[in-house]
């Protein structure tokens, strides 16, 4: 076993701890139930709401989650925010209308549910993917009137902007106004989506906040990502693990470079770092 195991492993969700089914592997599993037997702390640090980590915090309990690119530290045990910075509702609204100007579709995360500005593909997957689990922890995803949404919220956590024509999205985030972008933290989950958040917020910053309250240093820190938005951990963490199916900019950002989610680049990992 390596000298010095890090203290606590931190872990996206899509394209690196699930697999292309959306699952995780039997063997990222057997790794990391692993390394917790031998003291190391396993965190969530995903992009998704609270309401569509919980199935797989229920895999890997413990930690709370990082949720929403950092807008929330969540407590699944206790049902609750222990950190948060939202989007004010004036701030949520204005980009709430700039998305209608420029025709992009919108997935807002408010609270314990996710409001979708009209249906789509992306949509439909998620619904048919909540539809399969348990009611007691089936995420609310509809489709349904934004600003209303805005308006009865206590808490905005994110707004997606998506566009079917990833150049069209390009072009619309390259005219966002300075004095709405100012305000926002924005960053690249997928291909055609850019999640938009409140300033200052990132995966990043949350995971060193959080460390710092748990006296864990950067230097015990592992984290695993394959998109954009998880380029701010990787570079904050000692040890960040770009995934083989990553960007060539997240593969730049990080310590080392694995396989990818559907080809056991964790369990790979953590075998060859840590056990040898």
């Amino acid at each position: 076993m390596a000298e010095m195991l890090p203290a606590l492993i931190a872990l996206d969700l899509d394209g690196t701890l699930l697999n292309s089914q959306g699952q995780i592997r039997a063997d990222s599993l057997a790794a990391l139930t692993r390394a917790r037997a031998a003291g190391v702390r396993i965190m969530l640090v995903t992009g998704r709401h609270h309401i569509m980590a919980r199935p797989f915090h229920q895999q890997l309990p413990g930690l709370p989650a990082i949720c929403c690119n950092g807008a929330c530290l969540y407590d699944f045990a206790g049902n609750r925010a222990l950190a948060a910075s939202g989007l004010a509702p004036g701030l949520a609204q204005a980009l709430a209308d700039w998305c209608a100007a420029h025709q992009l579709h919108m997935l807002l995360y408010v609270d314990d549910a996710m409001i979708a500005s009209a249906a789509n593909a992306h949509v439909a997957g998620l619904q048919t993917w909540a539809g399969q689990l348990p009611p007691a922890i089936a995420p609310d995803i509809r489709v349904g009137k934004i600003g209303t949404a805005i308006e009865q919220a206590a808490c905005i956590w994110k707004i997606v902007a998506s566009h079917p024509d990833p150049a069209i999205l390009q072009l619309a985030m390259a005219q966002m106004p300075a004095d709405l972008h100012k305000h926002l933290s924005c960053e690249w989950s997928w291909h055609n989506r850019v999640d938009m958040v409140a300033a200052g917020n990132s995966k990043g910053a949350r995971l060193a906040a959080y460390c710092a309250s748990q006296g864990i240093p950067a230097s015990r820190v592992m984290a695993f990502g394959d998109q954009h938005n998880d380029i701010s951990m990787l570079r904050w963490a000692a040890m960040g693990v770009a995934m083989g199916n990553a960007a060539d900019q997240v593969k730049a950002s990080a310590w080392r470079v694995t396989g990818s989610n559907d080809e056991g680049g964790i369990a790979a990992l953590l075998r060859d770092v840590l056990y040898n």
